[in-house]
């Protein structure tokens, strides 16, 4: 699955890059190219898969094959897959095929697996070898036409030159390495990738840089198909770039589609992505470049290709040297933002502490505002009470102050009036009558008077006294008086509770009953209550 989204990837990549050209590599997201190219480089071994594939079966084919010509066939195919992945095997391959052609007794394959040694030999490091491998060939006409041959030339001139030569060879290795470029591209056609890439390196030898970056645009502009996935070719774009000096962001750009293509096609010896380590390494992108000159160096490694190996092993210290400069500043980063951290996180434990303790004196002296507010509103309760009922007692007071006026006024009233009777009957010698008045007795119905009035003074100040005081009785036990708007016995002694008069002998006194007769009716009352008796008093006087 992650091989499939990979190539998904560089297919679409590679197709944006064949329209847009290198004039205009400005536009592209760099970061965005080198994201995926990090992408691949990480999972470089599911992309040999189909390669590796092709290797086995050609390896089948090669079991099978029926004869020399096939094959000779089946290891140039062996040749060609390892010629770029594997040199020592692409080598071993191409000493095969030469053996075949030899038993074939054809010039021209034999010919053509001469070069085919010559160009392991190259890769693998043996320039004199290589040359004295295709200076052995024979000038016959399938040797001067081929294409091969000439690049084969130029590329190990190229690879000695830049090993060998001194101050005097110079001049001699580029007249030389001018003609085998002017030969092969009389053999390429003006259309070919090949013709064009060669025209920008003798444009770029000669110091045409400009040139050679318009004749490489103006060819990938008009086929965007043929530079695709031509690795060369986005080489070739991005050194002229860099000789032109200015656009690293066009250097980078063109050094990573080069490689992205020829890792995509399990190249081992490219030189792309060991350019763009060094660029990248350069731009401060250390950890990115680190990353890429050792895989350039594990794949040259595995591909055995020593002609490649001292290019990597001279870059591999100075991008080693800057990634430990960074990896160290990343550790005396670690370190300071450790130390940092840890200092926070001590004050934040000590701050944390002061305030748990802070909190918990908040909390204690919380509680104790909270139990004082508690007895504040205890007390502020008792004391509406208080206030309640000490304006209920002037209330009862006034009342009964009134009353009391009034009953004194009627009693004074009817003593005058007693007495002018008394006199009025002394007067007229009404001896008798006077006597009847004298003996008959006036108390019962003086105390009758007096309750009646202390019943309607009493339920005119609490209208509902009958009605609660029921309701704290059991069902069924209710106290009903037999006259409406008057109380009984039991009523008018709670009635006194009620007003605050609690002795039974101060009631007793007032109802004209000796104070075990109220203490009985006390008694029989509390014993139909609902509440509790020892609350039922305190209920009484809340009604």
């Amino acid at each position: 699955m992650a091989r499939r989204v990979i190539s998904v990837v560089i297919i679409a990549l590679l197709g944006i890059a064949s329209v847009a050209m290198a004039s205009s590599v400005q536009r592209f997201n760099t970061d965005s190219l080198l994201r995926v190219l990090d992408d691949i480089v990480e999972n470089d071994r599911h992309i040999e898969e189909n390669l590796q594939h092709s290797i086995a079966t050609c390896r089948s084919e090669l079991r099978l094959a029926e004869n020399d010509s096939v094959r000779f066939g089946v290891l140039g195919c062996m040749f060609h897959l390892y010629r770029k992945y594997r040199l020592d095997s692409a080598l071993y391959y191409a000493r095969l095929r030469a053996d075949v052609a030899r038993q074939m007794g054809k010039r021209d394959s034999i010919s053509e697996a001469l070069m085919n040694v010559a160009d392991a030999l190259k890769g693998v490091g043996r320039f004199q070898d290589g040359l004295a491998v295709l200076r052995g060939l024979p000038n016959d006409e399938y040797v001067k036409a081929s294409n091969y041959y000439y690049y084969l030339l130029h590329s190990i001139t190229l690879s000695l030159y830049n090993e060998y030569s001194d101050a005097e060879q110079d001049e001699y290795y580029r007249k030389l390495l001018r003609s085998y470029r002017d030969t092969i591209l009389s053999l390429n056609e003006a259309d070919a990738s090949g013709y064009v890439i060669n025209v920008a390196e003798i444009f770029r030898s000669e110091g045409k840089c400009g040139e050679a970056l318009k004749i490489l645009t103006d060819f990938g502009q008009e086929n965007p198909d043929a530079v695709s996935g031509d690795a060369m070719y986005w080489c070739t774009l991005a050194e002229t770039y860099k000789q032109l000096g200015g656009n690293v962001e066009a250097e980078k750009y063109c050094f990573a589609m080069a490689a992205i293509i020829d890792k995509r096609n399990s190249v081992k010896t490219y030189t792309s992505l060991q350019s763009l380590a060094l660029l990248l390494n350069v731009s401060g992108d250390t950890e990115r470049a680190f990353n890429y000159i050792t895989c350039a160096m594990e794949d040259i490694t595995e591909g055995n290709a020593r002609s490649r190996l001292l290019q990597v092993s001279q870059c591999i210290p100075i991008i080693a040297d800057a990634y430990a400069q960074v990896q160290r500043q990343k550790r005396m980063t670690r370190i300071t933002f450790d130390l940092v951290v840890s200092v926070l996180v001590v004050t934040l434990v000590v701050i944390m502490v002061k305030l748990r303790h802070r909190n918990r004196r908040l909390t204690e002296m919380q509680s104790k505002l909270d139990a004082k507010n508690k007895e504040l509103t205890e007390l502020n309760d008792d004391l509406k009470m208080a206030n309640t009922r000490l304006g209920e007692s002037n209330k009862i007071k006034e009342a009964y102050i009134a009353h009391l006026f009034k009953v004194c006024t009627e009693y004074i009233d009817d003593m005058e009036k007693f007495r002018m009777q008394l006199s009025r009957k002394l007067k007229g010698g009404q001896l008798a009558e006077i006597k009847a008045m004298i003996l008959h007795p006036v108390a019962n119905d003086a105390l009758k008077d007096f309750f009646k009035k202390f019943d309607t003074i009493f339920l005119e100040l609490f209208p509902t006294f009958i009605e609660d005081f029921n309701k704290l009785l059991l069902p069924g036990q209710e106290i009903v008086p037999k006259e409406k708007d008057s109380l009984n016995t039991e009523l008018r002694i709670y009635a006194l509770v009620r007003l605050g008069i609690n002795d039974s002998t101060k009631i007793a006194s007032f109802l004209h009953y000796s104070p075990q007769t109220v203490y009985n009716y006390r008694q029989k009352v509390r014993n139909r209550a609902a509440v509790p008796k020892e609350k039922f008093v305190d209920a009484v006087q809340n009604l």
